[in-house]
């Protein structure tokens, strides 16, 4: 049983990979994430799918987020933000029957492949210059661009202002940017304009 005297130091030993403390972290807070869930989502099979995403996310990047001050509230903000995904999701896909596997497999034959490439060395570009970041700006980036937390959500969470949740993203956003424009004029735009021309 977690109390609030304990929470602290349970969270420090999960992000070193206790998984002990995981498992008795997992046992506490999983009926009321789904309980929590099932406020926002249509069944019980939805709101497990929901958390499990959560708890997934939390214990790949368990490092970052059991750091944050605040990190109870981000746990139910994930859940009330993947389960309002969730909800646009079924609603898109409910007018018609729809195998994403197959449209992908459509769309990677008619797709050149050269594209597919530049595509692929493009995000790897982008994350190895977010993983440079420092820790607050990374942070700031992955809740909001990745996650899809608010500017007030994060601000809460990591007990900072709204502005300087602003700044941090205008400056992750700006070296984005400053980045893919190297990397875009060191020889791989010239890769991409090398081509062959269409045949008629």
């Amino acid at each position: 049983m977690i109390d609030s005297n304990s929470k602290k130091q349970y969270f420090a030993r999960i992000a070193e990979g206790d998984k002990s403390a995981f498992d008795v972290f997992f046992k506490h807070y999983y009926p009321k994430l789904i309980k929590f869930a099932q406020i926002y989502v249509d069944s019980v099979q939805q709101a497990e799918d929901v958390v499990a995403d959560v708890l997934t996310n939390v214990l790949i990047n368990r490092k970052r987020v059991f750091a944050l001050d605040h990190f109870e509230s981000y746990l139910y903000f994930s859940v009330k933000n993947k389960s309002i995904t969730s909800i646009k999701r079924q609603q898109r896909e409910n007018p018609f029957i729809f195998d994403s596997n197959e449209f992908i497999l459509n769309s990677m034959a008619v797709a050149d492949p050269h594209d597919l490439l530049v595509g692929v060395e493009l995000q790897d570009q982008v994350n190895q210059i977010t993983q440079q970041f420092p820790p607050k700006r990374k942070m700031v980036f992955q809740l909001i661009r990745e996650e899809g937390f608010t500017y007030r959500q994060v601000a809460e969470l990591m007990n900072i202002s709204e502005r300087t949740v602003e700044v941090h993203l205008k400056l992750a956003v700006k070296e984005l940017r400053e980045g893919i424009e190297i990397f875009l004029g060191d020889g791989r735009s010239a890769k991409i304009t090398q081509k062959a021309p269409a045949k008629h």
